[in-house]
């Protein structure tokens, strides 16, 4: 990624972080953001739900941004078919974003995953009357995740047993891994 890219990516990312950390209870930048090249971001705890914003310069065009808003509803779920079943049901009730459950590697549990992208263009000027709509697009998406991530835990978790993810750098890096995957 040229340093002009990686810029613009920046300053997207500047701009949705300061909308969380004026309205969310923790923000923070995991280590495994900051190790990972090519892209930057940021987690939010808020109201015991995890979520992750991930920004990156579209691949083939430097001109936009992918950012993906990401958050999982548990982890740990034992009950692999009917956490895929909930899933299911949760895609057939929204129409941003998508919801999957990924299995662990010893199929022992799985974790259910909502995932948003979206490819705008850079933020330059937050307050730039032309970035309106790239503004609002993105704090909506962000909205949508952190909401989900603690509606989707307590629907979730009256389901099916399911662990709360917390906001430590393990369960950060747990999502990120699932995000990307």
């Amino acid at each position: 990624m040229g340093v002009e890219a990686r810029q613009a990516a920046g300053r997207t990312v500047e701009f949705l972080r300061s909308v969380a950390e004026r309205r969310y209870d923790r923000v923070w930048t995991p280590d495994v953001l900051r190790r990972t090249p090519d892209v930057q971001g940021f987690a939010v705890f808020h109201r015991g739900g995890l979520a992750l914003a991930q920004v990156a310069v579209a691949p083939g065009d430097p001109t936009r941004c992918r950012v993906r808003t990401s958050c999982a509803a548990g982890a740990d779920v034992t009950d692999v078919s009917e956490a895929t079943v909930w899933a299911d049901i949760r895609n057939q009730l929204t129409e941003e974003g998508h919801y999957r459950c990924l299995v662990a590697p010893d199929r022992h549990a799985c974790h259910v995953v909502f995932t948003r992208d979206l490819s705008v263009p850079p933020i330059g000027d937050a307050t730039a009357p032309a970035t309106r709509s790239a503004r609002d697009l993105l704090d909506g998406a962000l909205a949508t995740c952190v909401h989900n991530a603690t509606a989707d835990f307590r629907d979730l978790s009256a389901y099916l047993a399911a662990r709360p993810l917390e906001p430590t750098e393990a369960d950060a890096r747990f999502l990120f891994a699932c995000a990307r995957g």
